[in-house]
């Protein structure tokens, strides 16, 4: 019984459900991009054969298959625009070539197929539909071979090429991505601040799909995306049970958003800290200062190296106008929340950044995690003995 339930799933979907939104999107595009492309196939001029099918109504069954890649998985690699363009009209010369060299018809059919795989194969260009179209002008060689080459220029080339230009805006339009994105080339980092996600370069990406012998199946930006999208998963379950809000440090020293930058030098001095929250009046957290937002702001407002940083912003409130806070705070911060995961946490705080995550409610800064408290833990989590 257990064989017969593998079996069986083994032959039955191996994708998951399609949300009703997403099976609407792609259907109406795909109809939008045939019914053009057909359109434009009845406007090319083919002699028309008293014999035998007329071969530009015939396109339209492989090119109902492109559509069905474009618009229903964008990002496939093999429906993206080369393998799609190239790969139609390739095929569509080298079935023009069979059937102009071979007159068995049975011969013909196998060996238009044959040849246009190798031929995409070659070319990097492996689009499914187009072996159809090699099949296609076999099966309409009687008026193919009065047209010749130009019919794999037109119309096949030419309504393939509508075809991805309507995939191509409909998609964007619709909040998908085509052709699809290239990964990120990875920019090395100092071993200290990898964390706990290690970049991986395209190229490398590429080589482990072509290893897996999956670079036909899925493309290397996908792969960068769900390898992020996993690290950030694991994140979150590493220290499974331990919260920012059993590690941050309540009553935080914070500064107002008009604290002058003086004051704030006064209080890194006396506090020993290394970044303060700014927050309104009101409560709510409106950025982080730290020490290099010191250092930046006293650098561009003398010109030059700033040695004993402090020291001269605490002099420079007696001799004239001072930045404040809100003019040097870094706004654009990451934030937690009570119930972020110590590995989140560890995550946002690897990559070297921000000093400190503000742990926010409800937009209100409740406490704050410092690297020195992720230490700490990390050190207690070893040697729990001693905690």
């Amino acid at each position: 019984m257990t064989r017969l339930r593998r079996i069986v799933r083994a032959l039955g979907p191996a994708v998951g459900p399609v949300h009703l939104r997403e099976m609407l999107r792609a259907c109406i595009g795909a109809g939008i991009g045939l019914t053009l492309c057909t359109f434009l196939v009845r406007w090319t001029t083919i002699p028309a054969s008293a014999i035998g099918l007329d071969p530009t109504l015939l396109l339209i069954a492989p090119l109902g298959a492109t559509a069905m890649l474009a618009f229903a998985v964008p990002s496939s690699p093999l429906a993206q625009p080369w393998p799609a363009l190239v790969g139609n009209t390739v095929s569509a010369l080298v079935g023009v070539a069979v059937v102009v060299l071979v007159a068995e018809p049975w011969l013909a059919m196998g060996l238009s197929v044959t040849l246009a795989m190798m031929a995409m194969m070659v070319l990097r260009a492996t689009h499914p539909p187009a072996a159809g179209v090699a099949l296609g002008v076999v099966l309409t060689a009687e008026t193919v071979r009065e047209v010749g080459f130009s019919y794999a220029f037109s119309p096949v080339m030419l309504d393939t090429g509508l075809l991805l230009i309507v995939a191509m805006l409909y998609n964007r339009l619709t909040g998908r991505m085509y052709p699809f994105r290239q990964p990120v080339e990875h920019v090395p980092r100092a071993v200290a601040t990898k964390g706990l996600r290690p970049g991986v370069e395209g190229a490398e990406l590429t080589a482990i799909l072509q290893n897996l012998r999956l670079d036909a199946n899925i493309g290397a930006g996908d792969l960068a995306r769900l390898i992020e999208a996993a690290h950030g998963i694991a994140a979150q379950h590493l220290f499974d049970g331990v919260a920012a809000g059993q590690l941050m440090a309540r009553g935080v020293i914070s500064a107002h958003p008009q604290m002058p930058v003086s004051q704030i030098a006064a209080l890194f001095r006396q506090h020993k800290v290394r970044t303060l929250p700014v927050v309104g009046f009101d409560g709510v957290f409106q950025g982080l200062v730290s020490e290099a937002d010191l250092v930046r702001t006293w650098h561009d407002a003398e010109g030059h190296a700033a040695t004993g940083v402090v020291s001269r912003l605490l002099r420079a409130s007696r001799e004239g106008v001072e930045p404040v806070a809100a003019e040097m705070m870094t706004r654009e911060v990451a934030t937690a929340q009570e119930a972020t995961p110590l590995g989140t946490l560890i995550d946002l705080l690897a990559d070297g950044a921000q000093q400190a995550v503000p742990v926010l409610d409800a937009g209100r800064l409740i406490g704050l995690v410092t690297r020195a408290d992720l230490i700490a833990a990390l050190a207690r989590a070893h040697h729990p003995e001693g905690a």
